[in-house]
């Protein structure tokens, strides 16, 4: 009876280049995606009714002219009327702590 020695087969492991390949697929698509392919789909996304930005941007210098002399009113009258707010009263600002505290005491 003959002893036959010899190494067993090694079965060649598949998962490491199915995970190479599906990157390599996964990395090519996300570089068409972001260099070919045509913008993402904000316009279905914005709705409809909103305006575009030409129309938002367009003032109109007669509407906007009223108002800013409605403000001008409206400041002036509360300012007569001395409501404009805090203000400060001038004093002296005093110091709290010491003028250098690296000196020693």
């Amino acid at each position: 009876m003959a002893i036959i020695i010899s190494e067993e087969k090694k079965e060649f492991n598949w998962l490491p280049v199915l995970m190479v390949v599906i990157l390599f697929f996964a990395a090519i698509f996300g570089a068409y995606l972001l260099f070919f392919a045509e913008s993402p789909l904000i316009e279905y996304i914005a709705p409809s009714s909103q305006k575009r930005i030409s129309d938002i941007s367009a003032i109109k210098s007669d509407q906007f002219k009223a108002d800013l002399d409605a403000a001008k009113k409206d400041i002036q009258t509360k300012s007569k009327q001395g409501i404009s707010g805090p203000t400060s009263s001038g004093g002296a600002v005093q110091n709290i702590g010491r003028e250098n505290p690296f000196l020693s005491f």
